[in-house]
């Protein structure tokens, strides 16, 4: 298969630029479309799709179709703009698909551990906090020095792995002392678990932080570290790109996505595309 062949080198260096945010837009439309037009609270479509903690209005369906649904404007905005600003962290090292997933799981995991702690009682749940958790925490392990300014610390930075700390010991001190009524905090706790399950196992070669991790953070591999499967060693001398150096590189591709690579394995990339254009 030649380099042209592959999908993701036919137009540009990547089907999407780093930056592209497109999923994240998709889920936030949904979710927004949800909130305008379909289930608002009280109507009929909006009890069909809300999880209920009782046998008579519980369907299964609500364990994924909760996670898309809110009470009122300042709910869906938080859930919504903190989908956006650490989705958009996540996104380039796991790509669409894995990002549609972790939405999935946050959304189920937090919600199927609501159910399993309320069953029998009178309540209710809505919300897409529990995928949003899931995606704090991917964030917080892939890129955990990127800086967030809180509105209630406004001169003093947080990183986004002490950000993530902070958040979920503040969870765990909510859920004990029973705080905050109406907000489930053990949805959120789960979506960090779930979180960190997933990209623990999409990314391990990926990850910079892990909490359950006594060393802390994972060095970053310089440009000039990586090895491929079959041990090919790659240089920055300037020489032409072998074709087992061109392999590896598109196999990572294939695995993990173009936003995988480095620098120094972008360019070499180029190289080879360049050198198979002037052939």
């Amino acid at each position: 298969m030649s380099l042209y062949d592959r999908d993701y080198m036919r137009s540009g260096d990547a089907p999407e630029s780093t930056n592209s945010r497109r999923a994240i837009w998709e889920l936030i439309a949904v979710n927004a479309i949800l909130y305008l037009l379909f289930a608002r609270p009280g109507s009929e479509l909006f009890s069909k799709l809300a999880l209920h903690c009782s046998r008579e209005l519980f369907y299964p369906w609500q364990l994924l179709t909760a996670g898309f649904l809110h009470s009122d404007f300042s709910h869906i905005l938080f859930n919504m703009w903190g989908l956006y600003l650490f989705g958009s962290l996540v996104l380039p090292h796991i790509g669409r698909n894995k990002f549609y997933w972790l939405y999935v799981i946050g959304v189920l995991t937090g919600n199927i551990i609501f159910l399993a702690t309320g069953w029998g009682a009178n309540s209710l749940l809505i919300g897409a906090s529990g995928a949003v958790c899931a995606v704090m925490m991917a964030a917080a392990m892939l890129e955990p020095d990127k800086k967030f300014f809180m509105i209630f610390m406004p001169f003093t930075p947080l990183k986004t792995s002490t950000l993530v700390i902070c958040y979920t010991i503040l969870e765990v001190l909510m859920q004990i002392s029973g705080a905050q009524g109406g907000v489930s905090h053990l949805a959120h706790l789960a979506g960090f678990i779930s979180g960190y399950i997933a990209i623990k196992l999409w990314c391990k070669n990926q990850l910079i932080w892990d909490p359950l991790r006594r060393k802390g953070k994972t060095p970053r591999p310089s440009h000039t570290e990586y090895v491929n499967p079959e041990n090919t060693n790659f240089n920055n001398s300037g020489k032409s790109v072998s074709p087992a150096e061109l392999d590896a590189l598109l196999d990572k591709v294939s695995r993990e996505g173009i936003n995988s690579l480095s620098e120094y394995e972008l360019s070499r990339l180029r190289q080879a595309r360049e050198e198979m254009r002037g052939k």
